[in-house]
């Protein structure tokens, strides 16, 4: 406490809000590493600067993580302009943004910022930074303060962080921002091979989530003789994709250097209206994909997410020999107790800090939630360090590519998605590929089947006709409804259960004209087919047909109108076809069959009998 109390010199100001939806108290666990690091970084004793690496394996180390970096393909509008130059954003070196530590203090009772203060640590003398760290690492919290510890990013939006990133690019440390840089973390997993974690540190966030501070990776799999990259794993959005997988191999430059494209954008109703008024970019969330290409389900709430090749811009491409590599060690092999120096160049490693400022506005900021809003702990403090994917907070991603004419075909067939019509390739994730059906149900990954199944299905989308039958036809004419222009339809599926509601409108071809409107209220028995990409079904049922008679008297002149309900039976036959994961085109032949006006109105055997086609869409939940 006392380090804290003298530092507290300068930094008022009350940006604490966002206590009130984060713990100051609490931070992930530090991930340790295995049994076999010993092999792989020689003994922690024969580390002459104290941060684990034994000196007899540092340039072995060094020489193997650098034959392995990968290419960087980075986003298209992840950049700032001045004078017509463009600056890229790209992967910074991270002492650019640790000379400061920012503390925030917070009053455990009340429960209240109290004050914040900064911490210039190049200031700090080594037996300071120990103490510093110590105090840290400590898993205990003070009963009358709590401490929010983070690296601060200038600015509170995103078009100030964008200025400021210009300032830096274009300041007196310019070459050194200009510099990309990876930290090169390898370790040895469960199976015994020695993987190559990549990762990257971005100064911010510009996607449809902001935050200040980013670290993406990607791992990098060796061979058993370390000559040859063995399988690329990926990470975006708390998914991973591992390659190879099946027919897909990782892009390999130069024989051992993986390409990477970074994602990406996200398109939506907002994007151009938030790139326009708050000067975002909402591109640039910095996940690491295998492909460009459009990501299925890859973003936050189920969006896609654009990931673009390098079109021939050199300043996009971070070829792996421009990269300035830092070997990583353990943070729990650093002697920093022996070595207290080495802390000034591995202190952020070691401490549970935030990589930003703690909670960017955004939407989450209001309703206490986690929209990707949260400036990250680092790559110690990540789930995926040390691990492989896929991991505890990086789910499998089964990557599978959709034909370019079957993507164009989609696309039409789903309104909802208009904004990415025809961009492709377009990549899925294949979650029925290799797993038990059951399994993928409890933990949530596809809806249920079988009775359990739930569903609700619409034309609502998409469009109906209605072609009367019999003497129904001879007075009135084939209805045709275009989304509710003309009919309503709707109907919900429980299990083998279905329940059809709504309303088809037939205009009276005979002048003066007229309509009758028939609204049925049915249930039914589906059959359905296993669960494919095509599905067939058919139903049979019956229930309740309401019909409201409506014929004019003159042109322009008043109605004569009647109304009734009677019962009647109903019978279809139809294919579901699958564009997503529960969300079908929905294409259905029903039979409508119930007792009507009859000849008051003029049809002489009495019926209303109708073929409705319905070209919607079904939704299961």
């Amino acid at each position: 406490m006392s380090l804290l109390t003298a530092a507290c010199a300068s930094g008022h100001g009350r940006r604490g809000g966002y206590i009130e939806y984060i713990r100051p108290d609490q931070r992930p666990p530090g991930v340790g590493e295995s049994a076999a690091s010993d092999s792989l970084w020689g003994m922690p004793e024969e580390s002459d600067r104290g941060d684990g690496i034994a000196e007899y394996r540092r340039s072995d180390l060094e020489q193997l993580v650098q034959r392995f970096v990968p290419t960087l393909v980075l986003p298209k509008a992840d950049h700032v302009k001045l004078e017509g130059r463009r600056y890229q954003m790209i992967p910074t070196n991270i002492n650019l943004v640790t000379d400061t530590l920012r503390l925030d203090l917070i009053r455990a009772s009340p429960y209240v910022f109290q004050d914040s203060i900064d911490i210039a640590l190049t200031d700090l003398q080594p037996d300071t930074l120990v103490a510093l760290t110590t105090r840290a690492l400590e898993y205990e919290s003070d009963p009358s303060l709590m401490v929010a510890w983070y690296f601060n990013w200038p600015g509170a939006r995103v078009s100030e962080w964008w200025e400021a990133y210009l300032e830096f690019r274009t300041g007196p440390d310019s070459i050194a921002w200009a510099e990309p840089t990876v930290y090169a973390h390898p370790f040895i997993d469960a199976a015994g091979r020695v993987v190559i974690q990549y990762w990257y540190f971005y100064p911010f966030n510009d996607f449809m989530a902001n935050h200040e501070g980013d670290w993406e990776h990607v791992n990098v799999v060796l061979s058993p003789d370390q000559q040859e990259v063995a399988e690329v794993h990926y990470y975006f959005h708390h998914r991973s994709v591992v390659l190879p997988q099946g027919e897909y191999l990782p892009e390999i430059s130069d024989g051992t250097h993986p390409v990477v494209y970074v994602g990406g954008r996200m398109y939506n109703v907002l994007d151009f209206p938030t790139r326009i008024l708050a000067r975002e970019h909402n591109e640039g969330s910095h996940g690491t994909y295998p492909f460009p290409g459009e990501w299925e389900s890859a973003a936050g709430l189920g969006h896609p997410e654009s990931v673009h090749k390098a079109d021939d811009d050199s300043l996009r491409v971070v070829q792996h020999h421009q990269f300035k590599v830092v070997l990583t060690p353990e943070p729990n092999r650093i002697d920093y107790v022996t070595h207290p120096e080495v802390l000034q160049d591995w202190l952020s490693f070691v401490i549970p800090v935030r990589w930003g400022f703690p909670s960017a506005p955004s939407l989450g900021s209001t309703v206490g939630a986690d929209v990707g809003n949260r400036s990250p702990f680092g790559p110690a403090y990540n789930s995926a360090w040390n691990r492989t994917a896929p991991g505890m907070e990086y789910s499998i991603y089964r990557v599978r590519k959709i034909p370019t004419l079957r993507s164009l075909f989609e696309d039409l067939l789903q309104p909802w998605y208009y904004l990415y019509i025809f961009r492709t390739p377009r990549y899925v994730d294949d979650i029925r590929s290799g797993q038990d059906r059951r399994e993928l149900e409890r933990l949530g990954l596809v809806p249920r089947g079988g009775w359990g199944e739930r569903a609700f299905g619409s034309p609502n989308l998409g469009i109906s006709f209605a072609a009367p039958l019999g003497d129904f036809g001879e007075l009135y004419d084939t209805s045709f409804g275009f989304l509710i222009w003309r009919n309503l339809w709707a109907k919900l599926r429980f299990g083998a259960i279905e329940i059809l509601g709504g309303y088809q409108r037939f205009e009276r071809k005979e002048e003066p004209g007229g309509a009758m409107f028939v609204y049925p209220i049915t249930g039914s028995v589906a059959i359905r087919a296993p669960d494919a990409l095509f599905r067939p079904y058919a139903t049979i049922g019956g229930g309740l047909y309401g019909w409201e008679w409506r014929e004019r008297v003159a042109e322009g002149g008043p109605q004569l109108v009647e109304s009734g309900w009677d019962l009647g039976w109903t019978a279809s036959a139809g294919i579901e076809y699958y564009l997503r994961t529960g969300v079908a085109l929905d294409v259905g032949l029903r039979y409508h069959s119930t007792a009507g006006p009859g000849d008051a109105v003029g049809i002489e055997d009495g019926n209303l009998n109708f073929l409705a086609l319905w070209i919607g869409h079904l939704i299961r939940f």
